[in-house]
């Protein structure tokens, strides 16, 4: 029986069952049954013994992620003379502050806290009180109003500027980013290569490509098919660093790769990259208009697929979706679609409500650069933003599958993931062998944040979890009567 609790109203003292009050509002419980089935062809390789759960098609490799023994090394000698505990204290310092970046505020957004502030100072003087004050008082107040306002509203306001790096900067951001960038990178370009097996790129291009994190990646995988790397950023000294990492820190080594270019301004000319990068570079353009211009130019370059990555915080994961909206729904000329992580193109349903602050973000595990004995742990996780989008139609039958979007809660008999769907929603489901069938269960078990699930979802059906009696509703109908 459901505890009692007193209820205190202006015309007496009541008991009420505690399942229906909860601060004089009342509340019902419902979950919510779905079905969901095993796509038919994943189903009959997993009952014939083809492949076993833990290797479904949906799950996305590699889970942790090491630099190559060559990079590290290299890594370790561009630090040259420079005191290693120094240099670790800044990279530090560095990961810190770039995980904290905010995009520069607009002209609206500083409007609207501005005008808050008025308000907020404003009060502090009602009209009566400022009606009796004379000419000079008057006047005084108004000096001090205004200096009040500029002071919280520079205290309040984001104070973006764009991180410049000579020559010592570029090499702690090497120290400090390159192990999880390149992990990041390599999760995010690995799942290109394993839902996309056509896929060979002739050319590569990276704007903001910092130390060429991403270029690694691409000539681990496509090293065969890629004839050209376009590295473009505003930093010489970035660039001349990048350059100095691929002769495995030695200036006079010849470059493993072909073709490799340099640039600090994107290319004036109209020329077509099959695989196109823009990475953790978003926060560092001056305002929206800019970040549109760029990406435009990037998307009419774009001849395959374009890759956007940004830290996993909140504002990093607006600038992710901000930028796939925009490009997916540009008009006919620079049609697309989304190809990872949503199963859709619609609005991102992390976005849609502004009281849920959560970010769209995945997690990769990998091992921190090790420069001394004092260095940190073995292990290290990183969240990040990205979007991969395909110019052209995907052709691809397993986009539709879920994408799991927080880690997955198992339990003993079941299991629980929470799932964004291809109507563009959040949906979770708890996966059973009863209710499920063995499949989906051991499939939606073994499967991580981040992977997708071969599966093809009913339509939720919402029920109360508790029947409300006759008595019960009575009961409710006298209470809400004398709350009245």
């Amino acid at each position: 029986m459901a505890s009692l609790i007193k209820l205190d109203t202006a015309a007496n003292i009541k008991l009420v069952p505690r399942f229906f009050v909860t601060s004089t509002h009342l509340l019902q419980r419902y979950t919510c049954k779905i079905s969901a089935s095993v796509v038919p062809a994943v189903l009959s390789d997993l009952e014939q013994v083809v492949i076993k759960p833990r290797k479904h098609p949906g799950i996305i490799r590699p889970n942790h992620i090491e630099l190559p023994q060559q990079l590290s090394n290299t890594l370790k000698r561009i630090v040259g003379d420079h005191p290693v505990r120094k240099v670790l204290r800044d990279s530090v310092l560095l990961n810190s502050y770039i995980k904290s970046r905010h995009p520069p505020p607009t002209a609206l957004e500083i409007e609207n806290k501005k005008r808050l502030i008025v308000e907020e100072v404003n009060s502090e003087m009602p009209l009566e009180r400022l009606a009796t004050l004379s000419a000079e008082e008057a006047a005084r107040w108004q000096r001090k109003r205004e200096v009040k306002i500029n002071k919280r509203l520079d205290q309040r306001t984001y104070a973006w500027k764009r991180i410049e790096y000579g020559a010592y900067e570029a090499i702690v951001y090497a120290i400090a980013r390159a192990a999880q960038e390149y992990a990041v990178m390599k999760r995010v370009l690995s799942e290109i290569q394993m839902r996309d097996d056509k896929f060979t790129p002739r050319s590569y291009i990276d704007f903001g490509s910092g130390i060429g994190t991403g270029m690694w990646v691409a000539s681990e995988l496509w090293r065969d098919s890629i004839f050209e790397y376009y590295n473009v950023d505003r930093s010489r000294e970035m660039n001349e660093l990048s350059e100095l990492i691929l002769q495995q820190g030695q200036e006079n080594k010849q470059i493993g790769l072909r073709n490799v270019f340099y640039r600090q301004f994107l290319p004036a000319i109209d020329t077509k990259y099959d695989l196109v990068v823009i990475s953790h570079t978003l926060f560092e353009l001056a305002d929206k208009q800019q970040r549109e211009e760029i990406l435009l130019n990037l998307w009419r370059k774009c001849d395959g697929y374009m890759v956007i990555v940004e830290e996993g915080t909140r504002r990093g994961s607006e600038l992710v979706n901000e930028a796939r909206r925009l490009l997916i729904t540009n008009g006919d000329e620079h049609v697309g679609e989304t190809f990872a992580p949503c199963p859709h193109d619609l609005r991102c349903p992390r976005l849609s409500s502004l009281a849920d602050r959560t970010p769209c973000n995945f997690e990769i595990s990998y091992s921190p650069l090790r420069l001394s004995s004092d260095s940190a742990a073995d292990r290290k996780t990183s969240v990040y933003s990205y979007a991969i989008l395909k110019k052209g139609t995907i052709d691809d039958s397993s986009r539709q599958w879920p994408r799991i979007v927080r880690p997955t809660l198992v339990r003993s008999k079941h299991s629980i993931c929470r799932l964004c769907t291809d109507g563009g929603k959040l949906q979770e489901v708890i996966f059973t062998a009863s209710k499920h069938g063995k499949a989906a269960y051991s499939c939606a078990r073994v499967s991580r944040w981040g992977d997708r699930l071969p599966i093809s979802l009913g339509t939720p059906q919402p029920k109360p979890s508790n029947s409300i009696t006759k008595s019960q509703q009575e009961l409710q109908s006298a209470k809400s009567t004398e709350l009245t």
